[in-house]
């Protein structure tokens, strides 16, 4: 069927071997930076009363947002009514106020999108992106803009759950075409002019632009050739890409996306001698794009009649760190063998 050279198969395989003896190395992820960032200019904003009485709030937020996660609904219910009582206190500032409702609008679109109700789940992150503008514009939060953007990450994930593949995929690309300077604007009618994307710290920037990618990657996995052709023309269509990678501002993501355009095209030659190159980095701080990758080079493994790699990689992802459900399916583990 194909024509590949002894050599080509043992490079891929002795690729694979070097990025899955190497461990995730994740530095300092977009929540965490993000979350540091905007707790500094609480602490210069905020009156000491207002800081505490959003502490104490915040962790009943967080603690429904870990119930949602455990598909603990009611409790979850309950903890957000909780949450919310600060914003009926007088003694709460406004833009306290403003802060604390923006995350919690955030939280509680969570528990919709675990009801499947969507249109709430759209209501509120609407709700979250207004009241971050007024943060923006009348107070300073700088910051918040990256806000913005997980919240239409969150759409993108909304999207995907819908089954509109190709509606969350051209959300994505405009995401990361808008975080790469490609694009001034996003298709919602808040301000996203490009120079407030100057005043972000650039390690956050890089974070979420992996992010985004790892969810394109997560949602492409496991489609059928014609479908993942479509989706991935939605998203080239919306993000120009360097023909070179290592001129990118993202070269590990970027390189990710020509490895799977290959394989679309059926260029198997390219995919493997991409593949192999982007597989010995290992899980580096984007596990997604590895696991990914991994997952295409099984189908293509099985394809090939490779049965001693395809067995490999199988019994190798047992002991996978971090592997989303959706993906365990598709090396054929229990998702209660491994969940993230």
């Amino acid at each position: 069927m194909f024509n590949i050279s002894s050599q080509l198969q043992q490079q891929i395989m002795a690729s694979y071997r070097q990025g899955c003896a190497k461990s995730i190395q994740i530095p300092q992820g977009s929540a965490d930076l993000f979350s540091e960032k905007l707790q500094e200019l609480m602490a210069k904003r905020l009156p000491l009363q207002d800081q505490l009485l959003l502490r104490r709030y915040r962790n009943a937020c967080q603690q429904g947002l870990m119930a949602v996660r455990h598909r603990q609904l009611i409790t979850a219910e309950q903890l957000f009514t909780e949450a919310r009582t600060p914003l009926q206190m007088d003694t709460l500032s406004r833009e306290a106020k403003l802060l604390h409702q923006s995350f919690m609008e955030q939280s509680e679109a969570y528990l919709d999108y675990c009801h499947d109700d969507f249109d709430k789940v759209y209501s509120r992150i609407e709700k979250a992106l207004a009241l971050d503008v007024i943060l923006e514009t009348a107070y300073g939060y700088d910051i918040l803009l990256m806000h913005r953007i997980q919240l239409l990450h969150n759409l993108v994930r909304t999207e995907a759950r819908r089954l509109n593949f190709e509606g969350a995929i051209a959300l994505a690309s405009k995401i990361l075409g808008y975080l790469d300077g490609q694009l001034e604007t996003l298709p919602t009618p808040h301000p996203w002019g490009f120079e407030r994307m100057g005043l972000q710290p650039s390690r956050l920037v890089t974070a979420m632009f992996a992010q985004i990618t790892s969810e394109v990657a997560l949602i492409l996995a496991g489609k059928n050739h014609n479908h993942t052709r479509q989706l991935l023309k939605v998203a080239t269509n919306h993000l120009l890409l360097q023909t070179n990678p290592n001129k990118s501002s993202h070269p590990h993501c970027n390189s990710w996306f020509f490895v799977k355009q290959a394989l679309v095209d059926q260029d198997i030659i390219t995919f493997l001698e991409r593949a192999s190159d982007l597989l010995a980095e290992g899980l580096a701080d984007t596990p997604l794009l590895w696991y990914t990758t991994i997952i295409d080079l099984l189908s293509l493994c099985n394809a090939l009649g490779w049965l001693d790699l395809s067995q490999e990689i199988t019994i190798d992802a047992l002991n996978w760190e971090n592997l989303p459900y959706q993906l365990a399916s598709l090396v054929s583990i229990s998702p209660s063998v491994k969940t993230a």
